[in-house]
């Protein structure tokens, strides 16, 4: 009977991961800047929930994230550094370009990815819901357990201070 409640379990954390695991990894980067890192963190919170009584955990996705969170905090103390920029999300397949046009695009982004790093993890969170994810401020709302007028508030102090640091660095946020 024991391998028949594992695979149940097992079952069901697998919905949870398809169901979630995207959403729940872009919360993780929004926080480290670091693709990989926020896939181990994904990844180990989801290990640690295997060895869980799923039964008793009240939601799921709220523990997983809490102990994803938890890891990528113990993670940054154990290598005591800052997050790192993921610099393939600007390698785009297409055409052949110029490369001094590549080349100005790549210290451009490099001059953004610098502004975001400046911010908050709040901030950079809700910029990453809206703008990488499209979420509605709604959705935000229910997933950050806050008003949706609260989230709106955030949103809007983010992009102020992210079209701040970006004058900083000689960027025009309406150019962006």
């Amino acid at each position: 009977m024991p391998d028949k409640q594992a695979k149940l379990w097992s079952a069901e954390i697998e919905a949870v991961y398809l169901r979630e695991g995207r959403e729940i990894w872009a919360l993780l980067y929004a926080q480290c800047s670091d693709a990989d890192r926020a896939y181990d963190a994904l990844q180990e919170a989801f290990v640690r929930l295997q060895s869980q009584e799923v039964k008793s955990i009240r939601n799921i996705r709220a523990w997983v994230l809490t102990v994803a969170q938890n890891w990528l905090r113990d993670y940054a103390r154990r290598q005591n550094h800052a997050a790192r920029p993921a610099d393939f999300l600007d390698n785009i397949v297409g055409k052949p370009s110029d490369p001094s046009e590549d080349l100005e695009k790549e210290e451009r982004n490099s001059r953004i990815r610098q502004s975001l790093q400046q911010l908050r993890a709040e901030d950079r969170e809700v910029l990453v819901l809206r703008y990488a994810l499209g979420w509605s401020s709604k959705r935000m709302s229910i997933a950050l357990n806050t008003s949706t007028s609260a989230i709106d508030m955030r949103l809007s102090r983010a992009r102020k201070r992210l079209c701040e640091e970006l004058e900083k660095v000689g960027i025009d946020h309406e150019t962006v």
